[in-house]
């Protein structure tokens, strides 16, 4: 992974901002997708369940943490962002431990966390849940348990949670290493548009729409009006942090989706990769080991 010194978030736009990369893999190229822990895990990776990184009278929050044991000075830290169309979902599913794992193998503690669920929470609980966890791995304190480094974090999201990773990172201007913002994400099957314009874009099911509606807390798309500031592309600036948006061809997501929102990076001069799998793939079962080592290298780079 890179020193801080050679991702700095002060580094005049032009310089992040490139043409969106398109490349199209073959789903057969790669047999094997996250589906199930690694049985054994990796000898060179701790894991530590069930670490609250945010309470309050009613409730708690909690991460697993995958850790190198093996790294010889502060490691980036990768949050992972799980999917579930906002209702359910959790930090432990059997793809998120695999990807937990295979990120700390490579050399980044990850960090997988829950989020509070839709429809009892709606917009903006879930991104403000993300922003907590990041807030949180700067303490002094986790940054020295975890052996992070505190301007470097990252995050993967999946369906739902590239939404909020994309939300997050989206949120805010200014340096990408202090307070919650991230400095690289990797977004599976992210919407980005989030409004009634969004259902221009490619032909998205209802579904998605529901899907969408539900975590907005609204019942109509004519009438949502959070569903603008929701939305990840409406906050795009020339300080946000470097995307990889990856896609699958006849998804449950259209490929215009991020195809918007890496047009938006670039016209800010913000760094966008775009990866449209050939395979009707949705979220973390995007992964095959081709995609998979395309999102590490790209985190590695940028972190």
């Amino acid at each position: 992974m890179k020193s801080p010194a050679a991702s700095r978030p002060d580094l005049p736009a032009a310089a992040l901002g490139v043409t969106a990369l398109v490349l199209t893999l073959s789903a057969c190229s790669s047999s094997s997708e996250p589906t199930a822990r690694l049985d054994p895990g990796p000898d060179n990776v701790r894991v530590e369940e069930g670490l609250t990184y945010w309470s309050d009278d009613q409730s708690e929050l909690k991460l697993d943490a995958c850790l190198p044991t093996d790294a010889e000075g502060p490691v980036p830290a990768v949050l992972l962002v799980h999917g579930g169309g906002f209702t359910e979902g959790t930090r432990d599913s059997s793809g998120l431990r695999t990807l937990c794992e295979l990120t700390a193998e490579q050399g980044a503690a990850a960090f997988s966390v829950d989020y509070r669920l839709a429809p009892e929470f709606t917009y903006p609980a879930q991104v403000d849940d993300l922003a907590n966890a990041v807030q949180w791995l700067r303490q002094p304190a986790q940054v020295e348990a975890f052996g992070i480094d505190p301007a470097r974090i990252g995050a993967i999201g999946s369906s739902a949670g590239a939404i909020i990773a994309q939300s997050l990172a989206t949120r805010g201007e200014g340096p990408l290493d202090t307070g919650a913002r991230l400095g690289a994400v990797a977004s599976l099957s992210g919407v980005s548009v989030l409004s009634p314009e969004g259902l221009e874009l490619g032909r998205p099911s209802e579904q998605a729409a529901d899907l969408v509606l539900n975590y907005l807390g609204c019942t109509s798309v004519a009438d949502c009006p959070q569903s603008v500031p929701a939305s990840p592309i409406t906050g795009v600036d020339p300080s946000d942090p470097p995307m990889l948006l990856v896609n699958g061809t006849d998804e449950l997501v259209p490929e215009e989706q991020p195809e918007a929102l890496a047009t938006a990076l670039e016209d800010a001069g913000v760094q966008a990769e775009l990866l449209i799998v050939d395979a009707p793939s949705h979220g973390i079962t995007l992964l095959n080991s081709d995609v998979r080592r395309a999102v590490l290298a790209f985190l590695e780079e940028q972190l």
